[in-house]
């Protein structure tokens, strides 16, 4: 038995609504309108918290972040609408959405990277974290978050209570559990809530999401999942699409 993700007094999500926007796949049914608190400043509608897990055969692993990547169309102005989302590998060809989530814990080594570019950028070094590409189907132009697949899931972890070593100053990568010879069964995926940040006027951050995932990673137990809002969200079009 997996070990319970506590979300006290969650409340009643609205699951099946349609992507006509930029802004909300599905968000809390009784969220509070909008209204002033202070003059100039408006509170949003969302519900989210800071929490979030990764379980590997009941061992908790601590996790800073949640983050997404969203499958968008070329122009970046909308979710792209892929013909099916399990890429012929299921029963059926399933039209819907596209978004990767990320929980992880990671450090940072500023300007420690060079491209092949000569761009000096920061290096993000992953310690411990999962994957889940989740899958949207939608029908009669309705995204159906009810009916959200678990497509692809990635685990990567290391010992929380490995202290970095003296002559470091970030810890080093974590290692991959799922690795290509490692098969990844049983995969599901229960979306409760998704609410994607205003991409298209540039928001690389906000919305949320209420999901947990789960999977057996060479015959054992493995859940993840959050009640967070998107630290960092990101987008990727069919032509570059990473991590899709």
């Amino acid at each position: 038995m997996f070990p319970s993700f506590k979300l006290l007094a969650l409340p009643v999500l609205s699951l099946a609504v349609g992507l006509t926007g930029c802004q909300s796949i599905s968000s809390p049914a009784n969220a509070a309108p909008a209204q002033s608190a202070v003059s100039g400043l408006v509170q949003t509608q969302t519900q989210y918290a800071n929490q979030r897990y990764l379980d590997i055969v009941g061992k908790d692993f601590p996790l800073s972040e949640t983050s997404a990547r969203l499958l968008v169309n070329s122009q970046k102005n909308a979710p792209e609408l892929v013909n099916d989302i399990f890429d012929g590998k299921g029963q059926k060809a399933v039209p819907g959405y596209k978004i990767m989530v990320i929980n992880r814990t990671s450090s940072v080594a500023a300007e420690a990277r060079k491209t092949d570019d000569g761009k000096i950028i920061d290096n993000r070094m992953i310690h411990r974290g999962s994957k889940s590409l989740i899958g949207i189907p939608v029908v009669n132009g309705k995204a159906q978050v009810a009916q959200a697949q678990l497509l692809d899931f990635d685990i990567i972890y290391d010992d929380p209570a490995q202290p970095v070593a003296e002559d470091a100053v970030v810890k080093p990568r974590g290692t991959k559990l799922t690795k290509n010879d490692v098969p990844v069964t049983n995969k599901q995926v229960k979306v409760q809530s998704l609410t994607l940040p205003n991409f298209v006027s540039g928001e690389n951050a906000g919305g949320g999401i209420v999901f947990e995932a789960s999977a057996l990673v060479n015959g054992q137990p493995v859940k993840t999942g959050a009640n967070s809002a998107f630290q960092i969200f990101y987008t990727a079009t069919p032509d570059n699409a990473r991590g899709f």
